[in-house]
């Protein structure tokens, strides 16, 4: 049984709608459903995670029907935003003639390519660095050794 409340869930044809997902405390994934035509609600909500101080986006596409050029051009510019603070714009899920028109950019400016979100998670770790946990050294002496006791 259908409701009103399960229906707005669905975008109505030629909409587009988004659900964003906070990962870490610097890695974020929007997923896209519908027609992402215009640019105006995705850079203000890629805008928004930049803000928030993230670093890595993962962008879910396998849900979005069309894709415009406007908005490959302004992935390409999110792209290197996120590279600028050591981070990477991942796109998931991306039909073949999207992935395809993505490929025409120069490798250096555009986005990776994910054939899924899990694909896209793999990628981050792979380019993630990995956490510097400085200590403070310890000096060793014989209060510091552990104590060996004769059997």
């Amino acid at each position: 049984m259908f409701t009103s409340q399960s229906l707005r869930a669905v975008p109505k044809p030629g909409s587009v709608g988004f659900k964003e997902h906070r990962l870490d405390d610097v890695v974020h994934q929007i997923d896209v459903v519908g027609a992402l035509e215009d640019t105006s609600e995705l850079n203000r909500r890629i805008e928004g995670a930049l803000a928030a101080g993230v670093r890595w986006l993962i962008l879910d596409l396998s849900e979005a029907a069309v894709v415009s050029d406007l908005v490959l051009e302004g992935l390409v510019d999110a792209a290197g935003a996120l590279r600028s603070r050591k981070g990477e714009l991942i796109v998931a899920g991306a039909q073949r003639h999207v992935a395809q028109r993505l490929a025409a950019y120069d490798v250096a400016h555009r986005p990776a390519v994910a054939a899924n979100v899990d694909q896209a998670v793999m990628i981050l770790k792979m380019l993630r660095p990995k956490t510097d946990i400085r200590r403070a050294k310890q000096r060793i002496n014989s209060l510091t050794l552990p104590r060996i006791e004769p059997n």
